[in-house]
Order: structure tokens, then sequence, then C-alpha cells
């Protein structure tokens, strides 16, 4: 039995799609490297990204049935599902049988799954658009830091930057150590450590106090519904909210 890894990158999925199709025994999971936890009984193959192999299968799912599966692939990436990769290789088979017609096939498990994880994902991410709380960093740019379940620091960036567009400013994605940087034209996704995170944490921000005096003064105590709070505003989010 065996078991692809790759490198963690998108590419690196394609990669091992294109591989698995040309495998005489196709391998039973796909997995990142990096999150791998091994397993004796299975043969380990580790997948070189080949940036041919990646837009090979890339352009041939584009012109055998379209973008929106290519799209559904990459937000499966996205995920956090521990068994991302061999979900987004059945996908990706279903797909080339049933064609552009992949979308209305909910009976099938595996457009289901991708559905569930596809809305799942997305759900995520327009929470985060609500939920993030930026600290004034020196007076030069907005710090925030996150911890979502799955990636999506490029599903909010375009928000962010519409939103903000005349401000320098950093979405740290803690766990992943990855993080969403603007600088008032662009943005791009960069590396960014543990270490940067406790360091702007440890810098003052005066208008913090200020929005939590404002939070407590426009509460109304008789009116508290800590059950409602909790389901609109899930506690896992309420380490990185200033009002909390």
């Amino acid at each position: 039995m065996k078991t692809f890894l790759y490198d963690g990158t998108f590419e690196g999925l394609l990669t091992a799609i294109y591989d698995s199709f040309y495998s005489k025994v196709p391998p039973i999971g796909i997995f990142k490297s990096e999150s791998y936890n091994s397993l004796l009984l299975y043969e380990i193959i580790y997948i070189e990204t080949d940036e041919i192999k990646a837009k090979k299968v890339m352009n041939a799912i584009i012109t055998k049935i379209d973008s929106k599966t290519l799209q559904n692939l990459y937000i499966v990436f996205l995920s956090n599902n521990k068994d991302a990769g061999i979900i987004a290789l059945k996908y990706i088979k279903a797909a080339f049988n049933l064609g552009k017609d992949i979308h209305a096939f909910l009976n099938l498990d595996i457009v289901k799954i991708v559905e569930d994880i596809r809305r799942r994902v997305y759900l995520e991410a327009h929470r985060f658009e609500g939920f993030i709380r930026f600290s004034l960093i020196e007076n030069k740019f907005l710090y925030s830091s996150i911890e979502p379940d799955n990636d999506i620091l490029e599903l909010i960036a375009a928000h962010f930057s519409s939103r903000f567009s005349n401000e320098y400013f950093i979405i740290h994605d803690i766990n992943r150590e990855k993080a969403l940087i603007y600088n008032k034209r662009a943005w791009e996704i960069t590396h960014m450590t543990v270490d940067d995170y406790n360091l702007f944490k440890s810098t003052k921000d005066k208008y913090i106090d200020l929005w939590k005096c404002y939070f407590e003064s426009t509460t109304i105590k008789e009116r508290k519904n800590p059950k409602l709070q909790k389901r609109m505003m899930p506690i896992r989010y309420w380490k990185h909210l200033s009002e909390f």
C-alpha cells in the first residue's frame, strides 16, 4: 500500500495527482510531508514537485471540465481535512468521468464531501472578515493575529485590501507561521513566526483600551446572553478579540 507525500504546495498536490493517475497501484493516501505521521505498514513515496506536471493537470481540469472544479480542488487543499489529498484525487477522477455536470451530482459521496468542505472553508473565511481585530503598531501599521482551522488568508485578502486600502496591515496566521501583508498597493502571503507574534502583542496600543471602554459602556448587563454570544462568536476566537 502506497502513501504519497508532497511538499505542502498546491503544485505539489497537483504533481501527486498526476503521478497517481499514471501509477499502476494508486496511493491510499496523499499527505503534506510536514504533517504526516508515519505508519510502518505503508510504503512512502516522496513526490517531487514538477511544475510541468502540475500545469498539465491544471490545464486538463479547465479545458475538459471547468474552472469551478479547479477552484473546488484548491479549496480542498486549503482545508484542514486530514484526508484532503485523497479526497482531491477521488474528486478529480469523478470529475473527469462526469465532466462539467459533476456539480449536479450531489448524490455522489465524493461530490457531497467536497461541497461540505467548500461551504465550511468559506464560512470560516466569512466569519473572520467580521471577527478580526487590529492593533496599531508604533503608529506605522495594523497587525492582527488569528488561529483559523483552515488556511484562509488568501480568501480574506480581497476583503481587507478593499476595506483598508489606505493602510499597511498584517494578518498573521500563527499556527501556520504565515501572514497576509498589504502595502497600500498589493497583498502577498509570506512567512512569519510565533516570535513575531510575541513581539507585536507586547506593543501597547492605546486604541485597544478605548475600544474596551466603548464595548463595556455600550453593554446592557440585563440583556447579556452568554449562550447566544458563544453561538454567534465561538470561544475559540475570543483569544484574539480585543474586547475580551
